[in-house]
């Protein structure tokens, strides 16, 4: 989930990012899923609140989109569910927040469950001289050095095309929904 009020304060390229329909920001939502697993979203049924913040309602942004906050209810490739909520327009506490609940486990912050000893090893490798962490945690460097590496080594990114698209066409296809007061529609698969 990722909640970040007074978005349209945020710098950002000709203001893109005022009135962005919440579901079509999947960096900080359903890419940790994606990123994670592998898998993918098949379906989704996703809900729209319509924002009292004036330049998040549809007469007053490029996207004509009333919603402020969007939360997504989708079905995955392994046949689970996870929910998506993302929110431009609702003060308090910020960030971006991920959380698996599973039969064999939860994880949030810290790994519990009866499989604890098996929990893989987490590292970061460390990134070439002079490149900075970035932002998210240090995402930025990472993802960055990542792709370049993958180019001079001639292999495929972990992030390919394919990964990209399942965690963008997904939140697509919820505002969607969204617009629809939440019918239930199927979601595009993509493969390499």
């Amino acid at each position: 989930e990722y909640y970040h009020a007074s978005v349209e304060q945020i710098d950002s390229y000709q203001g893109w990012r005022i009135g962005l329909p919440p579901q079509w920001y999947p960096t900080h939502s359903n890419a940790y899923y994606t990123g994670v697993t592998g898998g993918s979203f098949t379906e989704v049924s996703c809900m729209g609140i319509p924002s009292k913040e004036r330049l998040l309602q549809a007469a007053n942004n490029r996207y004509r989109n009333p919603f402020g906050t969007e939360v997504a209810l989708l079905r995955t490739s392994e046949g689970g569910m996870a929910r998506m909520a993302v929110s431009w327009d609702t003060p308090g506490d910020h960030g971006e927040r991920g959380r698996i609940r599973g039969q064999k486990g939860t994880f949030y912050g810290k790994f519990e469950g009866p499989q604890a000893e098996q929990q893989a090893a987490i590292s970061r490798p460390p990134l070439p001289p002079g490149v900075q962490a970035g932002g998210h945690g240090g995402s930025h460097g990472q993802l960055m050095n990542e792709f370049v590496t993958a180019i001079l080594e001639e292999r495929p990114p972990l992030v390919d095309i394919a990964q990209a698209l399942n965690m963008t066409v997904a939140g697509i296809v919820a505002h969607q929904s969204a617009l629809r007061d939440g019918e239930l529609l199927k979601i595009p698969q993509y493969k390499i």
